[in-house]
């Protein structure tokens, strides 16, 4: 090959050069076309729809539920006289139902215990299974004693509406649950500052001897309930930890105060009230009754003992 010259060879070398140069702007420039791109799907598309899947399966739930309990209760009542209302809830053929010649129970309105999402079914996955749990109170006869009775109902949904797989089955129970401790180690005396703060508020919130104001923050929104009950004695206080005599602004404790209230007849009642109380001008304050108490989150759940378990 014959050698370049000096001119050539510079002109090769500024070639080269530039195509390096456009080369990397070209990588740079598609790099940031990428980017705008991301960009772009950020602000101006549409996020991932995570609500309407939700909603959907909520919905489908609430018509499963409606329907096991509609079915279990005409299936309950139905009769050899009058078998046809079951085929609206199944598909079963009339010889295979062997029905009596008057309602096997007279029951109350069932009750929707669980419903749980078992999982699709169908081709591609075009139908879903869910076993819904339905609770009635039944009684052999009118005059009888009621008795509680769970049945359990596969339901099939798919775009067509729901429809039950077979016929229920009776169920023992759906587990008696377990117990967690609640977290309020610390007991209170009748001594203690925050102990006259609760039994003051909850005597103003109980009966008609009113005050409410006097013992709640001024943005807790608790109002008095008049004369629900007669009188209400706190007999035990405890608390999330020791609160101090003198709270600080601010300062915050959480207390569970067991209630005796006295209705109007004159018959005790008990009752529990979770309560937080915050320190405002040197003294505590409720700021609200809880939702639900303090529970412990250091303890296993202990499951609950019965002498049945579930099927």
């Amino acid at each position: 090959m014959p050698e370049l010259n000096k001119t050539w060879q510079s002109r090769v070398g500024t070639t080269r050069m530039t195509a390096g140069r456009i080369g990397r702007s070209a990588v740079f420039a598609l790099a940031a076309l990428a980017g705008l791109h991301v960009v772009w799907d950020f602000f101006f598309h549409s996020p991932v729809d995570v609500v309407s899947p939700a909603r959907t399966v909520v919905n489908q739930s609430a018509v499963v539920s409606s329907f096991a309990q509609d079915f279990v209760s005409v299936w309950l009542t139905a009769t050899s006289t009058n078998p046809g209302g079951i085929t609206q809830f199944i598909s079963v053929k009339g010889a295979d139902l062997k029905l009596p010649s008057t309602p096997a129970v007279v029951i109350d309105a069932p009750t929707v215990v669980t419903v749980t999402n078992m999982g699709r079914a169908g081709k591609d996955g075009a139908a879903a299974v869910f076993a819904v749990v339905v609770g009635v109170t039944q009684r052999a006869y009118e005059s009888a004693a009621p008795v509680r009775a769970l049945y359990r109902v596969p339901v099939l949904w798919s775009k067509y509406g729901p429809r039950a797989i077979s016929l229920p089955d009776r169920i023992s129970d759906v587990g008696a649950g377990a117990d967690v401790a609640m977290a309020y180690p610390e007991s209170l005396g009748a001594k203690d500052p925050l102990f006259a703060v609760v039994s003051g508020f909850i005597t103003a919130y109980l009966t008609k001897a009113g005050g409410v104001d006097r013992y709640v923050t001024a943005d807790s929104r608790l109002t008095g309930l008049g004369d629900a009950y007669q009188s209400a004695t706190v007999t035990a206080l405890s608390a999330t930890e020791t609160p101090t005599g003198v709270p600080q602004d601010g300062d915050t404790v959480r207390a569970l105060a067991k209630v005796t209230a006295i209705t109007s007849q004159y018959a005790p009642t008990e009752l529990v009230y979770p309560l937080t109380l915050t320190g405002v001008g040197g003294r505590w304050s409720v700021a609200a009754i809880d939702r639900a108490p303090v529970m412990s989150t250091d303890r296993d759940p202990v499951p609950v003992v019965t002498s049945s378990t579930s099927k």
